[in-house]
């Protein structure tokens, strides 16, 4: 029998000078990045936008590690871990979906645009206070909350001192992010990306022997083997609807801008999506195994679910792999840190204070700008992520943010000529909507210890803190058709 193990024991006397190198090599590594780009931007769109010429190859690296941020890496396991294999079929494969839709629909249309970024789409359809709202929205979203939370929780494990290790890992991203932009995220994400997938390719096989094969899995809730886990549908359509986002996502937005053409984005996403579909089954997969270690009394019973990654990993592999899946943890994290800090900084900088500004900006003052905003956007989202429990419930809020308020108006925008009115009306409405319904849940309702998760009971009626954006999305649309009439000119 194997000794119980508690998050306790899985402190950094597990690592060995070996692994410790392979973190430190990391790390250098990336601000050698930064370092050697900096002096070779000249232009903000350079600097934003990588000048438009990122082929395939980079694409694929760097939009397959961007999404597989620690949101993926934690929550996806999480949610294995608490209800099986829902995880992956309704937390991950409808963005498969929409990522075929956005690349075969989406792409070929943005790149006929002069944009930098998703707010210029909305400000040359419908005017600059769109545009406004649509950044704010966009800001939220490109947040780092949910890599941050992540990145607490494995120094949280570690033993490590939490503020000291992620004040360094912080100012690390964001040194080589500012100094290099889009080229020097680009360039991290492939070498970040090669780590995520070895580290859990490893990582995988070594675990299912741990707990004795597949066969192991006969222990675990017979809801873990189906493919909605024993989930309301409501909860489960929410998690569905957050593959939305993917068609205003700010960083497919801007890859498709920074692309050298709309075939190089259209190969890239398609391609991403099997190592997508592999790499969500299998971080699913280690959160079944965690919850099966903790079934046979290898883990500690009282384990919460967003542990169970680096519960497994640090248990079974050996020195020197440690280091290795440590570093792919980081680089999962990183990936993520990078593009949306750059992405939040642009949002508050490019798409804010230029167009409010009565004077205009250089590309040198730009540059400068958003370089500071990534060092204030990372501390204020590490700020922000202690405000949510789980991960997933990050994940929720800021995805049913973006679609709450950005996808009518921007779907608008590239697919008809709506007048002005609608995507402003649009935009209100489901940010009106999508505030009001958390803050009512908020107030008046009650924690439910089952789903964890916030609930308003009325008679036999739920609303659930997940369904926000299903009441704000239709009432976006509607405000959509109202402005479209209201706008129109009479003929």
């Amino acid at each position: 029998m194997v000794a119980r193990t508690t998050i306790g024991t899985l402190i950094d006397q597990h690592l060995h000078a070996i692994d410790w190198s392979i973190l430190i090599a990391y790390m250098l590594g990336m601000m050698a990045i930064g370092g050697f780009l900096v002096t070779r931007i000249s232009g903000f769109k350079q600097y934003f936008l990588a000048d438009g010429a990122l082929t395939t190859p980079l694409l694929v690296c760097t939009l397959v590690s961007t999404y597989y941020e620690l949101d993926v890496t934690f929550a996806v396991s999480e949610q294995g871990y608490y209800y099986g294999l829902v995880s992956w079929f309704w937390l991950s494969r409808p963005y498969y979906i929409a990522i075929i839709i956005g690349a075969l629909l989406l792409a070929p249309r943005l790149k006929k645009f002069d944009c930098i970024t998703l707010p210029d789409l909305l400000e040359q359809r419908y005017g600059k206070p769109t545009r406004i709202a649509g950044a704010a929205a966009c800001f939220v979203y490109s947040l780092p909350i949910t890599a941050l939370a992540g990145m607490t929780i494995m120094f949280d494990m570690l033993g490590w001192k939490k503020g000291d290790a992620l004040l360094i890992s912080m100012g690390i991203c964001a040194a080589y992010t500012a100094m290099g932009g889009l080229w020097a995220d680009a360039i991290s994400d492939t070498i970040q990306f090669v780590l995520m997938c070895v580290a859990l390719a490893i990582a995988i096989p070594i675990a299912l022997n741990w707990i004795g094969g597949f066969e192991s899995f006969s222990v675990l809730p017979a809801e873990h083997m189906t493919a909605t886990g024993g989930l309301r549908w409501g909860i489960i359509l929410a998690w569905s609807v957050g593959a939305l986002t993917v068609f205003v996502e700010p960083a497919f937005y801007q890859r498709i801008f920074a692309a050298k053409d709309s075939k190089s984005v259209i190969y890239a996403m398609l391609i991403g999506i099997l190592l997508w579909a592999a790499y969500d089954w299998g971080v699913t997969i280690v959160g079944m195994i965690a919850r099966v270690a903790v079934e046979k009394g290898l883990l500690t019973g009282d384990m919460e679910g967003k542990h169970a990654l680096m519960a497994v990993c640090m248990q079974t592999l050996p020195i020197g792999l440690r280091g290795l899946f440590l570093g792919g943890v980081l680089a999962a994290a990183m990936s993520s840190t990078d593009t949306y800090s750059l992405l939040a900084s642009g949002n508050l900088v490019y798409d804010i204070y230029r167009p409010l500004r009565k004077k205009p900006m250089s590309d040198k003052e730009l540059i400068l700008l958003t370089r500071i905003g990534i060092f204030a956007v990372l501390l204020f989202a590490s700020w922000m992520s202690l405000m949510f429990h789980r991960i997933t419930d990050a994940w929720v809020f800021m995805s049913g943010a973006l679609a709450s308020v950005v996808l009518v108006p921007a779907l608008g925008a590239i697919f008809g000529k709506p007048p002005k009115l609608a995507g402003w009306s649009s935009a209100c409405a489901g940010l009106v909507v999508y505030a009001a319904y958390h803050i009512v849940v908020a107030m008046y309702g009650e924690f439910d210890e089952e789903y964890e998760s916030m609930v308003l009971r009325i008679g036999a009626f739920e609303a659930w803190r997940e369904y926000a954006v299903l009441f704000a999305l239709p009432v976006s649309a509607i405000g959509f058709g109202v402005g479209h009439v209201l706008g129109r000119k009479p003929t």
